[in-house]
């Protein structure tokens, strides 16, 4: 299956699917505001329903990363009031490295050829992906949503082999094989900001919701 191939079966059809599976991935060590602030702008700005946080699981990557118990337990009370986010730890239930790749085609799968999937990536992130495992084969499973903070230049991802689009509307009929680069609200903000700023015992109210706070109290999180 390719991405060409479903989008043409969608037009050809006038099926336009109302199932959107809008993923937004990381390592959340741990799930700080800045992550809450920027799905829930992706979500009202694009009109959808719900977007789904899902932590990575064996971050092969980056050395240190807490457990997978750990960041999943944080994650789940960082979003037990919020009803349009939504957690997906099929990515922490995997043995061994997690492909991206291998994510979308199990969604695919499980959501059939006219399902919006959309996976959610920073800047950094998309000027990189041609370095991912299987890369190409991300945009013949899904779209890809690049969200850049405001004031900076759209990345150059010409050599994409996916359609660029503007319209939001547009975007959301797409099954797979298309991008959009939305600027959004972003915090200036990451997880080892964090991660440091507890080490030092300082103050991270602002940044972090209270039941994460409270849970990384608990275990001794990050110090060192």
């Amino acid at each position: 299956m390719t991405g060409t191939f479903v989008i043409n079966r969608v037009i050809n059809s006038g099926i336009n699917s109302a199932q959107h599976y809008v993923v937004l991935g990381g390592t959340f060590d741990p799930v700080h505001q800045g992550h809450l602030i920027t799905a829930q702008a992706l979500a009202e700005i694009m009109g959808y329903e719900q977007v789904y946080l899902m932590p990575c699981g064996d971050a092969y990557h980056k050395v240190g990363t807490s457990s997978a118990q750990h960041r999943l337990a944080m994650l789940r009370l960082a979003l037990a009031e919020q009803p349009i986010l939504k957690l997906d730890a099929r990515e922490t239930q995997r043995q061994g490295a997690t492909y991206t790749v291998e994510t979308l085609a199990a969604l695919r799968h499980e959501l059939g050829d006219y399902a919006h999937i959309v996976w959610v990536v920073g800047t950094d992130a998309a000027v990189g992906l041609d370095q991912w495992h299987h890369w190409r084969q991300v945009f013949a499973l899904a779209n890809v949503l690049v969200v850049a903070r405001a004031g900076a230049a759209d990345a150059s991802l010409a050599h994409w082999p996916a359609q660029k689009l503007n319209d939001k509307t547009d975007f959301k009929a797409r099954p797979c094989g298309a991008y959009l680069q939305l600027t959004l609200p972003q915090l200036e903000l990451s997880s080892s900001q964090v991660r440091a700023s507890i080490k030092q015992h300082e103050v991270v109210d602002n940044h972090v919701p209270q039941p994460v706070i409270e849970y990384i109290e608990r275990h001794g999180l990050y110090r060192g």
